[in-house]
């Protein structure tokens, strides 16, 4: 007998307990469309608690029972604000959430400036002060008409110390909580070679201590900058946009894209962007063994932060890279795969005097995670993370 999840999760009360901690799960959809939210944001803003959606709009948001009393907001650009206070939350698991108006950009003033003062701004918009994020990764591999062929999942603990003058120590360092990956060997041995040795380390980057490479002041000259025409709503304040492109091809890894930015305060709340045809050749090129070539198609990604109180947090940042594959000998296997690298943040709080982190705990690879058993959520815990879709749960039966 077939059972309907979805089904299954409206007939359930939504908050659930366990171990100290209370859950919201469901479906956040555009009230207009019926369709779900891909990358929603809830969180408990004045405690540091997070989660999001997947691509289907469906999400868990684990946080202490302690924090019942207090409001869980949701965020995504372009949608109007919603908040409820945890408790009320029922068996209506579904959120509508309704588009926003767009209004004229009456933003004035040379928009290269703006972005300069607004990573300028950084240091009175982000923490300065020690502190840690606790975060679900995910690091995938699709290959064309066999879906995903390689899922490495993981917990990570990310301390940001800030770098003092006079002392010698690292601004960011990791630990890995937990992991599980699953691989079909048979299929990901076509691609050996192509990945990071640590994704994890690229995607937990945070503004506080790591300045874009596109945006630092070395590079940030090789980009135009133009204040688009319209801006909308990011919760309850106004955000605009600025887009952005190289000056010319010859720009390294470039890209084109747009920052968003409230209107008021000047936070920067989002950067995406999509490489060039000549940045993509920078990036993905030549062979990653002697008989195997490698052809870049696509390179995207993007970054979100969210408001934690006064200040504003990494929450959520994406990486996908597509490539053509071929053999150069026999010509016999041809196929185009698409990696994804995400990282998307749960908790984020001040950290205390000492480090959880000790000499010969840092995560330096992310290769090396533990073989995954069945595809189960009660793996995670009370710890949130990306509910897996029905086309990634089949790589627990390819293994």
């Amino acid at each position: 007998m077939k059972f309907n999840y979805f089904l299954i999760l409206l007939l359930l009360p939504s908050i659930v307990f366990c171990q100290g901690y209370a859950s919201i799960q469901g479906k956040i959809i555009d009230k207009n469309t019926q369709k779900g939210i891909a990358h929603a944001y809830l969180s408990i803003p004045n405690k540091g608690f997070s989660s999001q959606t997947n691509t289907l709009g469906e999400f868990k948001f684990f946080f202490p029972k302690i924090d019942l009393d207090s409001t869980v907001t949701v965020w995504v650009i372009g949608y109007k604000s919603f908040s409820k206070k945890a408790s009320d939350f029922d068996s209506s698991v579904v959120i509508e959430l309704e588009p926003a108006e767009e209004l004229a950009a009456v933003q004035g003033g040379d928009p290269k400036t703006i972005i300069k003062d607004a990573i300028a701004n950084v240091k009175k918009t982000f923490p300065v002060y020690p502190n840690y994020q606790l975060g679900y990764y995910l690091e995938t591999i699709e290959m064309d008409k066999l879906g995903y062929v390689k899922v490495n999942e993981g917990i990570i603990r990310i301390e940001r110390t800030h770098r003092q003058k006079n002392v010698d120590i690292e601004p960011e360092k990791m630990k890995l909580l937990k992991s599980r990956k699953y691989e079909w060997t048979g299929q990901t041995a076509k691609l050996n070679g192509w990945g990071f040795g640590n994704g994890a380390a690229i995607v937990t980057r945070s503004l506080e201590t790591s300045v874009p490479d596109y945006l630092d002041r070395g590079s940030i000259n090789d980009y135009d900058f133009k204040v688009d025409s319209l801006m909308t709503y990011f919760g309850d304040s106004l955000v605009y946009s600025i887009s952005f492109k190289p000056t010319g091809k010859r720009v390294k890894a470039g890209r084109n894209g747009k920052i968003y930015l409230t209107q008021n305060s000047q936070c920067i709340v989002r950067i995406e962007y999509e490489m060039t045809p000549e940045g993509i050749k920078s990036v993905i090129k030549g062979n990653i063994t002697d008989n195997t070539k490698i052809e870049g198609k696509s390179v995207k990604g993007y970054n979100q932060y969210l408001p934690m109180g006064k200040l504003w947090r990494l929450q959520d940042t994406k990486l996908v890279f597509e490539a053509k594959f071929e053999d150069k000998l026999e010509k016999k296997f041809a196929t185009e795969a698409k990696m994804t690298v995400q990282f998307m943040a749960n908790e984020s709080l001040k950290m205390g005097n000492r480090s959880a982190i000790q000499t010969g705990e840092e995560l330096l690879t992310t290769e090396n995670f533990a073989r995954g058993g069945k595809f189960e959520e009660s793996f995670w815990g009370t710890s949130n993370y990306l509910i897996p879709t029905p086309a990634m749960l089949k790589i627990a039966d390819k293994r």
